[in-house]
C-alpha cells in the first residue's frame, strides 16, 4: 500500500471557488482541540464539575453522572440539572485559554473567506475583520441564520451559538433534535450547500454523529448541490477504513474526503496543511449578481 500524502493535493474545485467568492470554511472541533481547547469528555467534566462546586449535585451524583460513557448524554444530563438551578454554568471559564499550544488558527485566520462553525469559542477571527466591531461579522443566533452573511468575507457564523450567550449553545441530546428540524438552520444549510464549496475543517471522527446532523439537515438534491470537502486524518494502515467512509461519503452527500497521514504527527499535521493550502489560495470577490440573489433569498422568507 502506498503511504498517505503529508500534505494532501488541494482540489482544484477549492481553488476555482476561492477564486469565484464562493469557498466557505467550516471548522470543527478537532481544530479546537489543537490550540488545547477541550475534548467532548472534557468538556462534560468540567461541567459536571461546576455542578459539584455550584452545590447541584454531591460527589456521589458526580461518580453516577461520570459513570455513562457517552459525553454528550452526560453534558444533556448536567445542563438539564443546571437549568433546574438559574442556569450558573461559566461556560466562558470552560473555554478560556491562557496559551494556545498551536498557531493553527493563525493561518485560518489568513483565509479571506467566509467561516461557519459549529465550535462554541471564538478563536476564530479573520484578519479580514478584526479592525471592524465584532457584531459587524460574528452570529451566533439561529434568527441571524441569514443566506446574505454567507457571501460577506470575514463573516463567522456559530451554527451551534457561543459562549457570549450559553442560550445559544446546543450542548444536549433535545437541543440538536430541536435545532436541525427548525425552520431556520435547514434552509440556511440548503442554501449554504446548493450555492458554496464547502470545505470542513477538524471533524475526525469523534466528531462524526455532529458532522452528520450539519449533512443530513439539508435535503438538497445531488445535482443541486455544490462540491463538499472534509480533511480527515487516518493512520496508513486504516485503509479498509477510509476507503469504506470515502465511498460513503461520497455517494450519501457528494462529500470528497481529503484524507491525510496521522502516523507521525497525528492531527497535528493539519498545521502543516492548512498553512500550506492558505498560501496557495487567492480570494476574490463574489459577483454583484450572486450577492444580489442571496439577499432577495432572504427577503422573499
Amino acid at each position: 500500500m502506498a503511504s498517505l500524502r503529508p500534505e494532501p493535493k488541494l482540489p482544484e474545485e477549492i481553488k476555482e471557488a476561492a477564486m469565484a467568492g464562493n469557498l466557505v470554511l467550516f471548522i470543527g472541533a478537532g481544530i479546537s482541540r489543537m490550540v488545547g481547547q477541550p475534548s467532548w469528555d472534557g468538556f462534560a467534566d468540567s461541567v459536571v464539575n461546576q455542578l459539584v462546586e455550584n452545590e447541584v449535585i454531591d460527589h456521589h451524583e458526580k461518580s453516577l453522572i461520570n459513570a455513562l460513557p457517552d459525553s454528550r448524554k452526560r453534558l444533556s444530563i448536567a445542563k438539564i440539572l443546571d437549568e433546574n438551578n438559574g442556569s450558573k454554568i461559566d461556560y466562558k471559564k470552560i473555554f478560556k485559554l491562557d496559551k494556545a499550544q498551536s498557531d493553527i488558527y493563525d493561518f485560518i485566520n489568513k483565509y479571506n473567506c467566509t467561516f461557519v462553525t459549529t465550535n462554541y469559542d471564538k478563536l476564530i477571527k479573520p484578519q479580514l475583520s478584526q479592525a471592524n466591531p465584532e457584531a459587524n461579522w460574528r452570529s451566533y443566533k439561529r434568527k441571524d441564520l441569514l443566506n446574505v452573511k454567507l457571501d460577506t468575507k470575514g463573516a463567522v457564523i456559530h451554527l451551534h451559538g457561543c459562549v457570549d450567550d450559553p442560550s445559544s449553545m446546543i450542548v444536549t441530546t433535545k437541543d440538536y433534535l430541536e435545532h436541525y428540524i427548525s425552520e431556520e438552520v435547514p434552509k440556511f444549510l440548503n442554501h449554504l450547500f446548493s450555492t458554496k464549496v464547502v470545505l470542513f475543517l477538524g471533524y475526525g471522527l469523534e466528531e462524526t454523529e455532529i458532522l452528520e446532523y450539519v449533512l443530513k439537515s439539508s435535503n438538497q438534491k445531488d445535482e443541486a448541490q455544490k462540491r463538499l470537502f472534509i480533511l480527515q486524518g487516518f493512520f496508513n494502515a486504516e485503509e479498509p477504513l477510509f476507503n469504506k467512509l470515502k465511498d460513503y461519503y461520497e455517494q450519501s452527500f457528494n462529500a470528497q474526503l481529503i484524507i491525510f497521514p496521522r502516523d507521525h504527527e497525528d492531527y497535528v499535521q493539519q498545521r502543516a496543511i492548512i498553512k500550506k493550502w492558505g498560501d496557495e489560495l487567492e480570494f476574490k470577490d463574489l459577483a454583484l449578481a450572486d450577492k444580489l440573489a442571496a439577499l432577495e433569498a432572504d427577503l422573499d422568507e
